[in-house]
């Protein structure tokens, strides 16, 4: 997918094509001589203690990954958040950000307790947010202390590679992907999708906070598998979007994955707030289910013949059935369709126009076949000699 977007991004970009203004960025984890290096810690974009608590509570969702917690776990979950998002806040005024980046940050919750809190007691805004754990830690309360941040220690001591220093250790462009208008292409693996899954939240998190504003130029998330990335408040996003001309495409195998992957409440959120669906065939009972009720029912017309030695009968009979039944959609061959499509009413329309489809769609196998042998190679921005 990154190649298929680079050639259109070149496609476009050249001869005064309608992407000449913009940009053309990449993050890539795995090949880093492949990937550009930004900072979603840089201190311009954590302005405020709520800044930062927002990039830790994605953080530590991206590391979670499921429902929301419940009870105890759910107390544990917030001290985690709260203590990063401390962290986070003390590096981006500590020397005027000299230190606030992701590396930066990875190294300072990883020194003993008794440095961080001497570091973080320093500022009167983080007393209330630090005060319990430096209580704990005080009175020796070393269970209720691993409890509340010792999880989280241990999770994001995952993510300190060579790989992410150097990516995250600088900045090479903007976030605010609007303005100036830009392409960004965050290349994940099933490899390392759990790695750089808490990475990729903390850069979508600021990237939708940047973007989903009104006055920027219009702008579109593309995600594929999503499920396999955690996106912090796309309930929100998906929401007040369209408002602000900032388009959400989000790519889902199965609604099972969904659920297995981010837990069933947020799956039951993305699957009610999405304006169309496109679906080809389904298997699991979850999407079936859903698909079916989502396409709703329609008035069916019977009709019944009866015959006896005198007279002829014919009955019409009148019935709510499912429109497009659930042994449709898990029948529907490669390349079948059924849709749902949220459809503009500014204009006049003279007559009622359907927004349920069931159709084909047809793809020039040969010429796609033949594009594919003209995609560049994705830009080389670093070489390390190797």
């Amino acid at each position: 997918l990154a190649q298929l977007t680079y050639y259109h991004y070149l496609k476009n970009h050249r001869n005064n094509g309608s992407l000449r203004n913009h940009k053309f960025h990449v993050i890539n984890m795995d090949d880093i001589e492949y990937s550009q290096r930004i900072n979603p810690l840089d201190n311009r974009y954590i302005r405020t203690l709520a800044d930062a608590g927002e990039t830790a509570e994605a953080i530590v969702s991206a590391l979670k990954k499921g429902d929301r917690p419940q009870g105890n776990e759910q107390f544990f979950t917030q001290s985690a958040i709260n203590f990063l998002a401390a962290s986070i806040f003390f590096l981006a005024r500590h020397e005027n950000g000299k230190y606030s980046s992701l590396p930066h940050l990875l190294a300072f919750v990883s020194l003993p307790y008794e440095r961080i809190f001497a570091h973080l007691f320093t500022m009167p805004e983080l007393h209330s947010l630090v005060a319990p754990f430096a209580s704990a830690h005080k009175n020796k309360a070393h269970e209720q202390l691993e409890g509340q941040v010792g999880s989280l220690r241990v999770q994001i001591s995952r993510l300190a590679t060579k790989e992410t220093f150097w990516v995250f250790g600088s900045n090479d462009f903007d976030l605010k992907i609007s303005n100036p208008p830009s392409v960004l292409v965050l290349a994940n693996s099933p490899d390392s999708q759990n790695i750089n899954g808490a990475f990729f939240a903390a850069i979508l998190s600021r990237i939708i906070r940047l973007v989903n504003s009104p006055g920027n130029n219009p702008c579109a998330l593309v995600i594929d598998e999503q499920p396999t990335l955690y996106l912090h408040k796309l309930d929100n996003l998906i929401a007040t979007a369209r408002s602000n001309r900032v388009a959400v495409v989000l790519g889902i195998q199965d609604l099972a994955q969904l659920i297995q992957q981010q837990g069933k409440e947020t799956a039951n959120t993305i699957s009610s707030l999405m304006g169309t669906v496109i679906s080809g065939a389904a298997r699991s009972k979850e999407s079936l289910e859903w698909l079916e009720k989502l396409f709703g029912k329609i008035k069916q017309v019977s009709q019944g013949l009866n015959i006896d030695r005198s007279k002829t009968g014919i009955n019409l009979n009148e019935r709510m059935d499912t429109l497009i039944p659930a042994s449709k959609i898990a029948a529907l061959n490669a390349g079948e369709i059924v849709a749902l499509v949220s459809r503009d009413n500014s204009g006049e329309v003279e007559q009622y126009q359907a927004n349920v489809f069931k159709g084909k769609v047809v793809v020039d196998m040969k010429r796609n076949d033949e594009e594919k042998k003209h995609y560049p190679e994705m830009p080389k921005f670093y070489d390390f000699g190797s």
